[in-house]
Order: structure tokens, then C-alpha cells, then sequence
């Protein structure tokens, strides 16, 4: 069990290696594994690793943490439309109801990445 956990967080830490930490919504399409599969995969990680490491554990719980950061590709689609303009530099304006979809999104983002927070920041102790 834990060698399996071991190659699913490995799979996922090379897709965050190459992610912009700094942006919200990435296709979920990305990740080498389910969320579902990350997820148990932390728990597994975390209920053998204890309290040992605790720089390992900080990166586990990260992890968990950006992981609600992978949405659908039709929700990242929507968030890369909404924020190209600004990041092309250009001055138009994306259309009012791509924009408050692209907000939408992204606060459910930021809440679903405080639950996950609070999830497991009591895991494994």
C-alpha cells in the first residue's frame, strides 16, 4: 500500500514541479492519477510518516492543498479565457458572464483549498 502511495505522489509532485504556483484552475486532465487516488495517497503517506519528517509532512499537506486547484478542463478553459487579456497585456475586456464564471470558479477554488487545509492538517498526528 505504501509503495503504491509512494508512486502516485511522485507522479503528481513531477506535475507540480512544472506548474505556475501563482495561478488558480489547472485542467484536471494534467494529473498523472485521480484526485481521489492523490488524496488517499496522502493519507497513506502521512498515517506511515508521522511526525518524523516533519519537512516531508509539509510537503505532503501542500500537495493536498494545490490539489483543488485541478478542475474540470471546461472550468479551466473558462479561468485561461478570463485571464488572457490581462495576461497578453491587451486592453479589451473578457465578457461580463465569462468573467463572473471565472470568478465563481475561483472562489470555489480558494474554499475548497481551505477545507482540504483543515482536513488534513489533523491527519497522521
Amino acid at each position: 500500500m505504501l509503495a503504491l502511495a509512494t508512486k502516485v505522489l511522485n507522479d503528481y509532485s513531477k506535475v507540480l514541479a512544472n506548474i505556475e504556483p501563482a495561478n488558480l484552475g489547472f485542467s484536471e486532465s494534467f494529473l498523472p492519477h485521480s484526485k481521489t487516488a492523490i488524496r488517499e495517497a496522502t493519507k497513506t503517506a502521512l498515517s506511515h510518516l508521522g511526525d518524523t519528517q516533519p519537512q516531508l509532512r509539509e510537503a505532503l499537506l501542500r500537495g493536498y492543498v494545490y490539489l483543488e486547484q485541478f478542475v474540470s478542463d471546461a472550468e479551466a478553459e473558462i479561468l485561461m479565457q478570463a485571464a488572457m487579456p490581462s495576461a497578453a497585456g491587451e486592453t479589451a475586456e473578457p465578457d461580463a458572464h465569462s468573467s463572473a464564471q471565472a470568478n465563481v470558479i475561483v472562489s470555489r477554488i480558494k474554499a475548497q483549498m481551505e477545507y482540504a487545509l483543515k482536513e488534513i492538517s489533523a491527519f497522521g498526528r
